[in-house]
């Protein structure tokens, strides 16, 4: 699934972020667990984990496993 290119500063729905402030990630099992820039990890179990891991792949943010 190709998503359009979007502003940095737009979080996805049902998660309280901006792809600007994601540092990196790793999923598991479907639960993503994210550092923050700040340097603060949140733990974020989306409805939708397809469009949620494409959504970071398209924001390009590291994926710590990769």
């Amino acid at each position: 699934m190709t998503m359009p290119k979007t502003p940095n500063n737009e979080e996805f729905p049902g998660f309280d972020h901006t792809a600007e402030k994601i540092n990196k990630y790793v999923e598991a099992l479907g639960i993503f667990t994210i550092l923050l820039k700040n340097g603060a990890i949140v733990h974020h179990n989306p409805n939708d984990v397809e469009g949620f891991r494409n959504w970071l792949k398209q924001k390009s943010i590291p994926n710590i496993r990769e």
